[in-house]
Parts: C-alpha cells; structure tokens; sequence
C-alpha cells in the first residue's frame, strides 16, 4: 500500500505532541521499516512554514533532511495543472488551498489513501480513505 503523507504526520512526529506524535512515530516507523509512501514538495514547504512560525528556523534543515532519509518515501513535485486542480477543490469539497493541491497530487499519484489526523478536510473528499495509526 502506498500512502501520502500530509504535513501534520511530520509535525506531530517533530514536536512529539503527546498520542498524536507518537501515532505519528509508529506511521513513519513502517515506513523506515520499507512501506511505501508519498508525501509533496508543498508538504516539505508546510512543514517548514510551521517550524518557522514555531521559531524554530534551526531546525528545518535537519527536519526535512531527516524527511529526505526515508528511502521509502517519493516526493512528488506540485506541476502547475495541481494549482488549478486544487483551486477548483477547494469549491468543490470545501478545502484550504494546500490541502486542495495536494489533492490533486494524490490523484495523480494514483493512491487513495492518507495518513492524516486532518479527517476535517479530507474526510470530505470521496474516494479518499484518511487513516491515522
């Protein structure tokens, strides 16, 4: 099964934020362990928009290339037509614009699948199952 990985498994996983960061260990545990995953460039940018909001510009390098490491994860490119795709999503299922690209990413990745704890947004979209385990 191959999964995207939306920003908030990253953030939980960083920050440690108690059941949620450690839901968050165990997912990228699999995945270190040879699950297949993909995760966006938008979602690496998300990640460290949040650290720098957080104050913690020196941490995003290691965060992201701790990211990169993961020789199981494929980082899909945003291509001009995911713009325009998630501008329409976002009408469409009632999304904020980044997680209506990364729709159209996951699309095109030809999974259905996301590790989320985020089921508010994607939880609307059909055809997608959010899981968060």
């Amino acid at each position: 099964m191959t999964a995207f990985l939306d920003t908030n498994i990253f953030i939980y996983a960083l920050s440690n934020y108690n059941r949620l960061g450690q839901t968050s260990l165990k997912i990228l545990q699999r995945i270190q362990d040879g699950e297949e995953a993909i995760t966006s460039t938008l979602v690496l940018c998300e990640v460290a928009w949040v650290l720098e909001a957080k104050g913690r510009q020196g941490s995003i390098k290691a965060a992201l290339e701790k990211i990169l490491s993961y020789a199981t994860i494929k980082v899909a490119p945003v291509h001009s037509d995911d713009l325009i795709v998630g501008a329409r999503y976002m009408t469409q299922y009632g999304l904020d614009f980044n997680d209506a690209v990364n729709l159209s990413i996951i699309e095109r990745s030809g999974t259905t699948k996301v590790y989320t704890n985020d089921r508010k947004h994607f939880g609307r979209v059909e055809n997608i199952e959010t899981m968060f385990e």
